[in-house]
């Protein structure tokens, strides 16, 4: 009778026995400081599992093994995106850049380029060292 219980299994639900979740794991930071992005949102489009990162920007995700696009977002920051083949277990870690960040803005030591700065910035006042 037990023999004939899991052949009945088996045979109804195939889908069971070649079911396989992999993880996908990582941590969330910002880009420019390196510190941990807490409540960052990490999404798989495909099949719509999605969780959040914790207080020291990890995440995993249980997926099913094929081509898998994940989505990465925070408020405040531009959104990653990534297309890939998941086939074992996998790390994918992020750094998100602060929107509205552009290199061309950053001061470096005592110099200031007047004309990369937008309308809004140029009320900052930069002083000097002597």
């Amino acid at each position: 009778m037990f023999k004939l219980f899991f052949l009945g299994v088996i045979v109804l639900f195939p889908q069971v026995t070649e079911a396989q979740l992999l993880s996908v794991s990582g941590y969330v930071k910002n880009y420019i400081s390196g510190q941990p992005i807490e409540n960052a949102t990490i999404y798989e489009s495909h099949s719509g599992i999605g969780t959040i990162s914790d207080s020291s920007g990890y995440y995993k995700l249980l997926l099913q093994k094929g081509t898998q696009e994940l989505k990465v977002s925070n408020v405040g920051f531009d959104e990653f995106k990534s297309t890939f083949a998941l086939a074992s277990d996998t790390i994918v870690s992020v750094n998100l850049k602060p929107r509205n960040f552009s290199q061309k803005n950053i001061v470096a030591g005592n110099k200031l380029d007047k004309d990369s700065l937008t309308e809004d910035t140029k009320t900052i006042s930069v002083k000097k060292r002597k």
